[in-house]
């Protein structure tokens, strides 16, 4: 079996309040992160940050290491209004085909759980994440909408063999 071999779909809820170090139990909490264009999705570890202690009167050494961040990176593609302000905040206004969203000009301050099913493999889940949007649209014949995201995992990843639909309540 191949560890992580595409995508199947994105799970995210918010987090839980009380305990971020949990993740939201199944049901209606969580709902599709939205359409991610294809090859862009990774799971990163930064390079750690290793710190050298040495000793000015004998061969001592302390070797302190702190591990960097990990973080999901990845492009939704033509997102709706819902995805938009779920993201970036804003409101949305006015009637059925004449909506408008506003994007306000500071990003929420929100904390998400998210949930990766791959097509094969793995599911990846962190109870708390930080998901930080931009826009790339390219104003062309060929062009579409895209929201690179950066999604940095706030606690410990959990990976497992279930690929249950996290909407689903257990």
């Amino acid at each position: 079996m191949a560890n992580l071999v595409g995508i199947k779909k994105i799970f995210v809820a918010e987090a839980s309040s009380s305990d971020a170090t949990q993740m939201p139990a199944y049901g209606t909490s969580y709902s599709d992160l939205g359409d991610v264009y294809q090859e862009t999705a990774s799971l990163k570890d930064d390079d750690p940050t290793v710190t050298e202690h040495k000793s000015e009167t004998s061969s001592k050494k302390i070797i302190l290491s702190e591990q960097g961040s990990t973080n999901i990176t990845l492009s939704l593609m033509d997102p709706n209004l819902e995805l938009l302000a779920s993201y970036f905040g804003g409101t949305i206004s006015g009637s059925s085909g004449l909506r408008k969203w506003t994007r306000p000009r500071q990003l929420p301050s929100k904390n998400w759980a998210v949930r990766i099913l791959a097509a094969e493999g793995l599911t990846v889940q962190c109870p708390c994440v930080k998901i930080t949007p931009k826009f790339d649209i390219t104003y062309s014949s060929k062009g579409i909408m895209l929201v690179p995201m950066t999604i940095q995992c706030q606690e410990q990843l959990t990976f497992d063999e279930s690929d249950a639909d996290p909407t689903v309540s257990l």
